[in-house]
């Protein structure tokens, strides 16, 4: 099995902030929801678990490929792209 990388996870401060000039909702599937945030030097891509709450990063390249699998009606697919590059709430400390 090949380990891919987790996508960062996100302060919400920062999505707020790199999403003030402009937000787009690409989807919502299986209660993960990907947006894109317009800032002054281009755009971001950002990714809600709504299962724990968290807000990720992702790079436009992976972006783009959630994207196609979305337009392709391969939900089954996308979550299995999804899920793997999360990270897990039972490894997360709070301080």
């Amino acid at each position: 099995m090949n380990k891919v990388k987790a996508f960062p996870i996100t302060p919400f401060e920062t999505y707020l902030e790199m999403t003030q000039y402009g937000t787009e909702v690409h989807f919502e599937h299986d209660k993960y929801e990907l947006l894109s945030g317009v800032y002054e030097d281009g755009k971001m891509y950002f990714l809600i678990d709504y299962h724990t709450g968290l807000t990720y990063e992702v790079e436009q390249k992976i972006a783009e490929n959630l994207l196609d699998l979305y337009a392709e009606n391969k939900g089954d697919e996308l979550v299995k792209e999804i899920t793997p590059r999360l990270h897990s709430s039972s490894t997360l400390s709070y301080s």
